[in-house]
């Protein structure tokens, strides 16, 4: 196992950090100077008003986001932390109510009734807690697929997780750091993994070969790093709304979600799900630039509400971005080779509906209309795909291709609501993944584009069934087999992308959800995310083997 290496960077804005909670030591005031008497702001007192009103009438959840506004505004409010603790008890979320209580009860030890409140709820979640761990699964290292006679196996080499300090093999080890990861990105050349730990803040580095921790790069921005921003407005038309902290919208912890490469693996782009002080993801989101090199964020530019996907353009001339929360998708102009040169390059509205501009009082997260999220282009750059999860569904289909900015051409009707998308290394086919139906579908790239540009038309399709809710999907560097990840049967499965036929099985620690194939094809990285705190919190890293098959191997069965 690598020990951790320090890296010096020449030019780091936020270098790699000990850890995804790191913190600011807290300034001490000296005692003779006078301490400045808060100002209430002028709006507190009517979110809590509206918070409570709404608490009476049974509307917990709208209570939560009045509570929510409030502490924006005003952190440590009591009023707003003990409503915001109710509501949350009244929405059986134990765990955010145990949070605003034990905020609250740290500054009034006193109070008896807010102890019993508190008490009561944290046994609520420990219950919780025990119920959700009997649905985690974990796979011992060496766990291999099946059929054994499959031209392909896949087996568990190595794994970094937070959930046992005590284990039984070397090539498993215990990383703090990973805290819901969501997604893998592997270099260029092989060498380097970077883990999305989407609850941590944070991006988990990783030589791959032998794998070991490199360091990690949060993502918690401050007065320090406004010059990583971009002046000005929001893009794409975007507004930020009222409440908004005092500090401003660029004072914020980031979720990261997926990432891709540009520049030929120079530039890592990593979403981020939401600014955490937007509970509904109707603000305005954004996107950091790592430069891979220096190993630090060097940009943080503008994106839609709920940025949750992004895909560079094989010419290299634009950088996707999925926004799930405002059914639309933001083109940036990448053809620069320096970060300061990125701009603004258009938006593709995909739906009827308009892009939000605040949204009050909606929830973008749940009712985000086609949920916009995978992305994939065409080989010559002229196309860009994106699978519409919600409402009506379909592949969306994005002419790229003139000199002006790209424009939507139509959607297919192709997968129901796909999740997932990929484009065959010869630019023939497109594979979508539909996690409701349990299936995966190929389609010529070019039918797909015919039939979105006759409005809305049917594609003919090959499909298979693989079950278990599948979510992100990779071919292999030659395009012969293509990796599912099976997020509630706990699976992945591999596939003859030819004949679109299941060849092998293995299992992965509970609820699987990204993934990424090493330049060679020689490893499969998995990130298990876990659910509602249960299972997950894993990076699994699996061999691949490429066998002689035999004469009539027994395809694995449905999970």
């Amino acid at each position: 196992m690598k020990k951790i290496r320090h890296l010096a960077f020449a030019f780091a804005v936020l270098p790699l950090a000990a850890g995804c909670g790191a913190r600011r030591a807290a300034q001490s005031v000296p005692a003779a100077l006078p301490l400045p008497v808060p100002v209430q702001d002028a709006r507190v007192p009517g979110h809590i008003a509206a918070g409570r009103l709404a608490l009476k009438r049974g509307k917990p959840a709208a209570a939560v986001k009045e509570f929510h506004n409030c502490l924006v505004l005003e952190p440590g409010n009591a009023a707003c932390l003990d409503g915001k603790g109710r509501a949350h008890a009244a929405l059986r979320h134990w765990e955010d109510a145990v949070l605003a209580w034990e905020e609250l009860a740290a500054a009034a030890p006193e109070d008896k009734a807010l102890s019993k409140r508190l008490a009561a709820a944290r046994r609520s979640w420990e219950a919780h807690k025990r119920r959700r761990a009997k649905a985690a699964v974990r796979f011992p290292i060496g766990t291999a697929s099946v059929p054994e006679d499959a031209p392909l196996r896949l087996r568990l080499a190595a794994r970094f997780q937070r959930y046992s300090t005590s284990t039984y093999s070397q090539a498993d080890v215990y990383d703090a750091d990973i805290d819901s990861p969501k997604s893998v990105a592997i270099s260029t050349d092989g060498t380097t993994a970077y883990v999305n730990s989407l609850e941590g803040r944070c991006t988990v580095v990783y030589d791959t070969v032998p794998p070991g921790k490199r360091g990690v790069i949060r993502h918690s921005f401050g007065a320090r790093q406004a010059g990583l921003f971009a002046r000005g407005e929001p893009w794409f038309g975007y507004r930020f709304a009222a409440d908004l902290p005092p500090e401003g919208p660029n004072v914020f912890g980031g979720k990261p979600v997926e990432g891709a490469l540009s520049h030929g693996g120079r530039y890592l782009w990593i979403p981020y799900y939401r600014r955490d002080f937007d509970l509904d993801g109707t603000q305005p989101s954004a996107v950091a630039v790592v430069d891979t090199a220096a190993g630090a964020i060097v940009r943080v530019l503008p994106a839609g509400p709920i940025a949750k996907n992004v895909a560079a353009s094989p010419d290299g001339r634009f950088m996707a971005v999925a926004h799930w929360g405002a059914n639309t998708v933001g083109f940036i102009d990448i053809s620069s080779s320096s970060p300061a040169g990125f701009a603004e390059a258009g938006l593709a509205v995909l739906g009827s509906t308009a892009p939000p501009a605040g949204s009050e009082g909606m929830d973008r997260d749940r009712e985000c209309g086609l949920c916009v999220r995978g992305l994939a282009w065409s080989r010559d750059s002229g196309t860009l795909f994106a699978g519409c999860m919600g409402g009506a569904g379909g592949v969306a289909v994005m002419d790229t291709s003139g000199p002006g900015a790209p424009a939507l051409t139509g959607r297919a009707r192709l997968g129901g609501n796909p999740r997932d998308l990929a484009v065959s290394p010869d630019g023939k086919w497109l594979y979508v993944v539909s996690s409701a139906a349990g299936t995966l579908l190929r389609a010529e790239t070019a039918a797909v584009v015919r039939a979105a540009a006759a409005g809305n038309g049917p594609v003919e399709v090959s499909s298979v069934s693989v079950g278990g809710t599948p979510r992100s999907m990779r071919l292999s560097p030659d395009g012969k087999w293509l990796f599912v990840a099976l997020n509630s049967a706990s699976q992945v499965a591999a596939l003859d992308a030819e004949k679109m036929t299941v060849v092998a099985r293995v299992g992965a620690d509970s609820f699987p959800v990204g993934m990424d194939i090493s330049p060679d094809g020689r490893f499969l990285w998995v990130t298990s995310q876990g659910i509602d705190s249960a299972g997950g919190n894993s990076v699994e890293i699996f061999e691949l083997a490429y066998l002689q098959a035999a004469p009539k191997y027994t395809v694995p069965p449905l999970p």
